[in-house]
């Protein structure tokens, strides 16, 4: 055999093994880096477990504050409604009560009977007013 070719195969046989060496070399301490990185990826997976927990109960507190809110709301909105109808209400029957003030005054200033009644009522009224007082 060629003495060049045996010498070339040696060289590269050497050069095999100085590579198997170097990645030997090079692996060893990357292998403890990572193994490093990944017990603290446990570690923060396991720190992020209570924080998701909470977050999950928090979530879960804000949308039943958020109905409880639009409960309300709808109420106080129902409430300012039947104020506002209760108010147009009390008008009406302010207006129906005057009207019929008006009507009974009419009546008792043209009739002569009523007004002697009234005026009896009214010192009757006024004795006792008076008694009490």
């Amino acid at each position: 055999m060629n003495p060049w070719l045996i010498a070339s195969l040696v060289v590269l046989g050497i050069a095999v093994v100085l590579l198997i060496v170097c990645i030997v070399v090079v692996i060893g301490p990357i292998k403890k880096v990572v193994t490093l990185l990944l017990a603290h990826a446990e570690g923060i997976k396991k720190q992020l477990n209570p924080i998701q927990t909470e977050t999950t109960k928090l979530t879960t507190t804000v949308n039943r504050m958020m109905a409880d809110i639009e409960y309300k709301k709808e109420s106080v909105q129902s409430v300012i409604q039947s104020v506002k109808q209760t108010g147009k209400v009390l008008d009406q029957v302010s207006d129906e009560s005057h009207d019929a003030t008006v009507k009974v005054m009419k009546k008792a200033n043209n009739d002569p009977q009523r007004q002697a009644e009234v005026e009896r009522w009214t010192n009757t009224a006024m004795g006792i007013i008076q008694r009490k007082a």
